[in-house]
């Protein structure tokens, strides 16, 4: 585990890193706290994002890291700091918004943990590609958002989108990606064809409801190993395509890609 100066360092350097709006109203900054906290269910916090009366911070807890990662190296302790600093900057961007799908996303999380259906495991794949069955732009917001967050960790993984019905994606789609994330959602281009040859071109496709995965599994059985779902909801096009519609359905893919890169950078170390 590398020391707390260091941590200090590479946090303030991915700090620096971030667009400044990004840190607008958070007047208590970023913190790294020295000791250890674990809930009221005795996980493991790694890091918090606090309003009080003194205002709006970030906490990371460095003495958490020291207890999850105590023969890491520095690549991984730096690797995790930043994607839990970047969790607790999604929760403050959406407490401005009066909005709490990441919140719900974690309280989701932490009862799949204690019930004991969920842990990360290392997920061995090269390449990705995010399948939707119509032309909505939800597969590229997925996509484009994995492209931004694997190459802020360094992860090398290939990926593409694809679509039953081929279109462009919604302006409010690309809004939400872009305001709420800083991410273009026009990474992996126009979304091609969702086709057997496609898919076999990819370790793993990703489809954004379970209802397509279903589909292709029926439709072409000898790919099931490498057929599964985004998540445990499904994500599909606000039923009135309003903007406030959209920022949910990208607040609940950021929260999914969040968890994939983290399964993804367990495989990676794993591998060193």
């Amino acid at each position: 585990m590398i020391s707390f100066e260091e941590a200090g360092r590479i946090l303030d350097e991915a700090a620096e890193a971030l667009p400044e709006e990004i840190f607008r109203g958070l007047n208590g900054g970023v913190n790294l706290i020295p000791q250890v906290r674990r809930d009221e269910n005795g996980l493991l916090v790694m890091g918090t994002y606090n309003v009080d009366q003194m205002g709006r911070r970030v906490e990371i807890y460095y003495g958490s890291f020291r207890v999850r990662y105590p023969d890491a190296s520095p690549d991984k302790c730096a690797k995790a700091l930043v994607r839990t600093l970047k969790h607790e900057l999604r929760h403050h961007i959406e407490n401005l918004a009066m909005d709490r799908s990441l919140e719900r996303w974690d309280e989701q999380h932490v009862a799949e943990l204690l019930s004991g259906l969920y842990d990360i495991e290392p997920l061995e794949v090269r390449s990705l590609l995010f399948a939707d069955d119509e032309a909505s732009g939800v597969a590229e917001m997925a996509c484009s958002m994995f492209q931004s967050a694997a190459k802020g960790v360094g992860i090398d993984v290939v990926s593409g989108c694809a679509c039953n019905e081929v279109g462009a994606i919604s302006i409010r789609a690309a809004r939400a990606s872009l305001d709420r994330y800083g991410v273009r959602a026009t990474a992996c281009g126009r979304p091609v064809p969702l086709t057997r040859e496609l898919c076999e071109q990819y370790d793993l496709v990703m489809c954004m409801t379970d209802a397509l995965a279903l589909e292709l599994c029926a439709r072409w059985p000898e790919l099931e190993d490498r057929i599964c779902c985004l998540g445990a909801v499904d994500y599909t096009a606000p039923r009135l395509e309003t903007q406030m519609g959209w920022n949910r359905v990208a607040d609940g893919i950021a929260g999914e890609i969040n968890q994939l890169i983290a399964e993804l950078t367990e495989a990676e170390d794993d591998d060193d």
